[in-house]
């Protein structure tokens, strides 16, 4: 129980007056004692009577219950659904202020929430926990503040205990990509399917020949036998492993808005997992630079949690990366023939770093070296120069640009795919080139 606004500027209000009439009385010099001081301690033994009276009524703080659904696992920088239910059990109404107890890593909006509740009413709200660190975090209780029935005193409640919570990376994009490919419109995304009938490397059955069917599909052998035109069906080649090397070291810091390129770059890792699971591929994963983390493939869209678990409280750190020794290490623990997507910040100052642990690579598996660009180098470039300091910057990110350009250059002359994307569209960028090689037949 703790004093309300209300009583403090009541309170305030009275040590004002008081310290008016004794001015007053000191400046005619006259004695303090007399009808206004007893007029103010009159008020103050009024007002103490009623604040006593208001105290004692607490039975009503008793008659608030909230409660809020529990969340198994939440998604990095998005709006996590959360609903909280609010109920006045009691006989009067309550006015109340509630709130969640989360840390910095967390915040609610809408909280906190100000509402008024008759006798016997209930409020259900409709909230989000927005996270923007991923690992374990801790959720607090709920917390309301109640005032008493003149608003002099409020009580302080908690409902609920304490519980430790998953923050992934943002599966948002997965949700949406599983609703869109029910409906086989997935532009919304930027996923651009290239329809190709037929024409996959597996034999999948035979069917009727129909218009726009190639002659080589044509089974002359069924078409005799049945004594009309029979078709073989192909699809795109399953059972292929796809991995993804993920850099966490420094240079994964940058941060495009709430986000650091190591977040962007596992919720785009997330997506093309999931829909390589869908095509039912086998996706593994090894992470190097500040820690590393291996996972062998693993097939089936249930085995998304298996790679979601693996690396939703991985951070990147200051530690530089060893693309050499990275790529040494990933041909130690899978032979076989694999698509390699390689997940970094490149420059100039590793192009040929990279391009070692490239060749490397190449000589067992095909290989997609994915570059996040910086929007924050190139809006310095674009930007009107007002100084002498805003010049060398400028400068500098031109020089920073020639140089990365160069190093993706010697990248694709050493055989390997690049991708080169913003962070934030990283995720369709992935998905279209998975598309790409796999209905071009290179795995």
């Amino acid at each position: 129980m703790r004093p309300s606004k209300r009583f403090i500027l009541i309170i305030a209000i009275w040590l004002l007056a008081a310290v008016i009439v004794a001015s007053n009385r000191a400046l005619a010099d006259e004695p303090i004692a007399g009808e206004q001081s007893i007029l103010l301690y009159l008020v103050l033994l009024c007002f103490a009577l009623i604040a006593f009276f208001d105290y004692f009524q607490s039975k009503h703080f008793r008659a608030l219950h909230a409660t809020r659904n529990e969340p198994s696992g939440l998604a990095v920088a998005a709006k996590n659904p959360i609903a909280v239910h609010v109920k006045n059990t009691g006989s009067r109404t309550i006015r109340f202020q509630l709130t969640e107890l989360a840390g910095a890593e967390l915040s609610v909006p809408g909280f906190p929430y100000s509402g008024v509740l008759e006798p016997s009413e209930s409020l259900d709200l409709k909230l989000a926990f927005y996270p923007v660190k991923r690992g374990v975090i801790t959720l607090g209780s709920l917390q309301a503040l109640i005032e008493s029935p003149l608003g002099l005193w409020q009580a302080r409640r908690r409902f609920g205990k304490t519980q430790n919570v998953n923050v992934y990376p943002n599966f948002t994009a997965v949700s949406n990509f599983e609703l869109l490919a029910h409906g086989h419109d997935m532009s919304h995304l930027g996923v651009h399917l290239k329809q190709r009938r037929g024409e996959g490397l597996d034999f999948r059955q035979l069917r009727e020949f129909r218009a726009g069917d190639a002659l080589r599909q044509v089974d002359w052998k069924a078409s005799s036998r049945y004594n009309k035109p029979i078709s073989r069906e192909f699809q795109d080649e399953r059972d292929q492993d796809i991995i993804f090397l993920l850099d966490n070291g420094r240079r994964m810091r940058s941060k495009d808005g709430d986000l650091s390129h190591f977040d962007h770059c596992l919720n785009a890792m997330l997506l093309c997992s999931y829909v390589a699971l869908r095509q039912g591929d086998a996706v593994g994963l090894m992470s190097f630079g500040s820690e590393v983390r291996w996972q062998a493939p693993v097939k089936g869209r249930a085995n998304l949690n298996v790679i979601m678990q693996r690396v939703f409280d991985l951070h990147s750190s200051t530690a530089a990366s060893d693309y050499v020794s990275a790529a040494a290490e990933l041909i130690k623990k899978h032979k076989k023939r694999s698509l390699i997507v390689l997940v970094t910040n490149a420059d100039g100052y590793l192009g040929e770093e990279l391009s070692i642990a490239i060749k490397l690579l190449k000589k067992h598996h095909l290989v997609v070296v994915a570059c996040l660009r910086e929007e924050g180098v190139e809006r310095l470039v674009n930007e009107d120069v007002q100084d002498f300091n805003a010049a060398v910057a400028q400068c500098a990110a031109a020089g920073f640009l020639k140089e990365r350009k160069a190093a993706i250059h010697t990248l694709m002359n050493n055989g390997a795919i690049v991708l080169d994307e913003h962070a934030r569209h990283l995720h369709v960028g992935l998905v279209n080139t998975y598309f790409e090689l796999k209905r071009s037949g290179q795995l």
